[in-house]
């Protein structure tokens, strides 16, 4: 039986390293360590716990059964101690070199990433922000061992875990500005009816961290009617792919000015019905309520997500002129 009074404490850092990296040289670069100070570790640790704890596989240091069950204990008792000193002392952003990670979609990157990091280069310039991206099935698991500190998108996750909404928009359509299946309002502003809409092919992205469609929703009986042609994970390729064919993509609004930009041939026309609004929440464990530097961070992000700024600094809206108004 292992001897609490005499356990070396620092093993669990390096326990919770070689697991989260899988590498006894990453973790040892993570940790500021010398890889034969971490092999030794692990070496310990194998004697302790009479077990090799990790062994090298296909996808670098695999743990065993054994490990895979301390994991989960070793990682709440270290987020735990960290929550508290956290929450004991004082946070300064001019000086803190904090690490955040954050899971987002690409979408959220092109919405969040840009204003988030100018706010961090003026008041909190060493703090480092690392985003991940992940199935929303896993959300809360990394959320609770603390290998993400914020999720940021539109899920809803269990009750033990504290969320703030912090950004709305509608949707928009991204076509050529010369699709066959636009129509002209009288003013000579591009519109889609309804009719084309269903009538055309779609192309769809499906991230990995996303959850529900609400345009499939909003479509009701007519769902399958609308034919998608291509799926794809990220949004970074859908200019492209719309710019040289006759597919159409619907999209965030607030995304449309990124979407758009570099594209002279492409446009953007409001969805021609109505569809539920895109609510994003960010989620964060109980434990890190009063964190002083997960409450900066977090209402950094609250900020940009509810901004009513200028176009430019927020992507495009209903309002914006990226976006045809019919």
């Amino acid at each position: 039986m292992i001897n609490l009074r005499t356990f070396d404490l620092n093993l669990l850092r390096v326990f919770e390293a070689i697991h989260r990296d899988r590498s006894v040289s990453v973790a040892a670069d993570k940790l500021g360590l010398s890889q034969p100070a971490v092999s030794s570790a692990l070496n310990r640790m194998r004697r302790l716990f009479d077990d090799p704890l990790f062994v090298r596989g296909a996808g670098g240091m695999e743990p065993t059964r054994k490990a895979m069950l301390l994991a989960e204990a070793v990682a709440l008792g270290l987020n735990t101690i960290r929550a508290g000193v956290a929450t004991s002392t004082s946070f300064d952003p001019s000086s803190s070199t904090r690490q955040f990670r954050i899971a987002m979609t690409d979408v959220g990157e092109i919405i969040f990433l840009p204003r988030l990091m100018q706010a961090l280069a003026r008041s909190a310039p060493s703090i480092t922000v690392h985003v991940i991206e992940h199935g929303l099935v896993n959300y809360e698991d990394l959320l609770e061992t603390g290998e993400i500190d914020i999720a940021i998108g539109r899920f809803q996750l269990n009750p033990s875990f504290s969320s703030q909404h912090i950004h709305s928009s509608n949707f928009a359509v991204v076509l050529r500005s010369d699709h066959p299946l636009i129509d002209h309002a009288s003013d000579g502003t591009p519109v889609l009816s309804y009719e084309s809409y269903l009538q055309a092919s779609h192309i769809t992205v499906q991230a990995p961290g996303a959850s529900g469609d609400p345009i499939v929703h909003a479509l009701g009986a007519d769902r399958s009617k609308k034919r998608i042609a291509l799926s794809v994970p990220h949004s970074v390729v859908l200019a492209e792919i719309v710019e040289c064919g006759d597919l159409m993509a619907t999209v965030p609004d607030k995304s449309v000015g990124w979407l758009l930009h570099g594209h002279q041939a492409l446009c953007a026309v409001p969805l021609p019905f109505k569809a539920d609004t895109n609510i994003v929440c960010q989620w964060w464990h109980k434990r890190n309520d009063k964190d002083p530097g997960h409450l900066f961070i977090r209402d950094i992000l609250a900020e940009i997500g509810g901004d009513s700024g200028p176009p430019s600094s927020r992507g495009a809206s209903v309002s914006d002129p990226h976006i045809a108004r019919s």
